[in-house]
């Protein structure tokens, strides 16, 4: 399926003064429908400002209309699930199928917003491809907002299960950090790097198998020996080359994986967010974690592995993490294929 960003006609000038009285009156339309006071208008589409030929792009736009309606008044809002880099995700109905999605709604408003979500749209395009990352189903925009149609995942995220259940088990673990290294690695495999990867942003779906989630920080053709600079993510999530403002590639995303290894295990983050700011990033770039004494010696070693301070020496950079010990006994072509047994069915989904 064609996943773009579609748009329709342009706003004339004399309009353009208008634009913040239709900004708040789409916004109160959103919150109204998610409590069922008010029914969704709608809008006109602006323009795109990014057709590098006219003729691909008008068929790009008629084989994704054929996919999936592309109008706000297809969707019936329901609830917020939750809220991204850029905008909020609602729980919604697609109304012609009766079938719950998740929309992401992102306010035109930001700058360089058009980047950042077009970005995210050809990663969610990518989904199709490996069974570890959230799928997209269409994109659209008014006037005022963009919207991307994400498959509902209703089992919660790895961050929920980590909170009810303190710490995990050494097969919970293994299993959520096999499926998660198979996610990164496709997603690497494809210039991409994610920059925000975190528990709350791995979903369980309701079979039990993860999805990584929220591509709106990801930065794309990341090939081979290229590089970025910029400070981007969550605090605690960020390794010490990004905290420096120093170059970084894919072993950022390995740093955030051990982080989240570490939480998983430990049930904390390896560098607490205690005291100040400053603080916290002081320790990530100077100090080490600690690593406490149930921790098994193949587990231990993994997590000092993955959490240096220098990108160049991290696992996931200099050698592949399938071929670390804890993992002996994964089945890495059983896991690609989202055959291992998931440890834990969800009892209750998100609805």
């Amino acid at each position: 399926m064609a996943l773009v960003l579609l748009s329709g006609q342009e706003i004339p000038k004399e309009e353009k003064e208008k634009k913040e009285k239709i900004y708040e009156e789409e916004k109160k339309d959103i919150h109204g429908e998610a409590d069922g006071k008010h029914k969704l208008k709608k809008r006109s589409r602006s323009p795109d400002n990014s057709p590098a030929d006219g003729r691909n792009q008008k068929k790009i736009r008629e084989e994704a209309e054929t996919t999936l309606p592309l109008n706000i008044s297809n969707y019936r809002l329901l609830k917020q699930l939750g809220e991204g880099n850029f905008g909020k995700v609602m729980l919604a109905s697609y109304v012609i199928k009766d079938q719950l999605v998740a929309v992401k709604i992102i306010e035109k408003k930001r700058e360089n917003i058009f980047k950042f979500v077009t970005r995210e749209a050809s990663v969610l395009q990518l989904a199709d491809r490996c069974p570890f990352l959230c799928r997209g189903m269409a994109t659209f925009q008014t006037q005022s907002l963009m919207l991307l149609v994400l498959e509902y995942i209703s089992g919660g995220t790895l961050d929920d299960l980590i909170k009810s259940r303190g710490r995990l088990t050494s097969d919970q673990i293994l299993f959520y950090s096999s499926e998660l290294a198979v996610g990164l690695k496709f997603l690497h495999a494809n210039g991409i790097v994610h920059r925000d990867l975190k528990p709350e942003n791995i979903l369980v779906d309701e079979d039990g198998h993860l999805k990584i989630a929220d591509f709106g920080l990801v930065c794309t053709n990341m090939f081979g020996s290229k590089t970025r600079r910029g400070i981007c993510g969550t605090p605690g999530y960020i390794p010490p080359e990004v905290l420096s403002n120093k170059k970084y590639n894919s072993g950022a995303d390995w740093w955030s994986f051990g982080v989240t290894l570490y939480e998983m295990a430990t049930g904390t983050l390896p560098f607490p967010r205690t005291g100040t700011e400053q603080e916290q990033v002081e320790r990530i770039i100077g100090g080490e974690p600690e690593y406490p004494e149930f921790l098994s010696t193949e587990l231990r070693d993994l997590l000092q592995q993955l959490l240096k301070k220098k990108a160049v020496q991290r696992l996931g950079v200099y050698s592949d993490i399938c071929d670390h010990p804890f993992y002996s006994t994964i089945d890495w072509v059983e896991a690609e294929r989202r055959g291992l047994l998931p440890p834990v069915i969800p009892t209750t989904v998100s609805s």
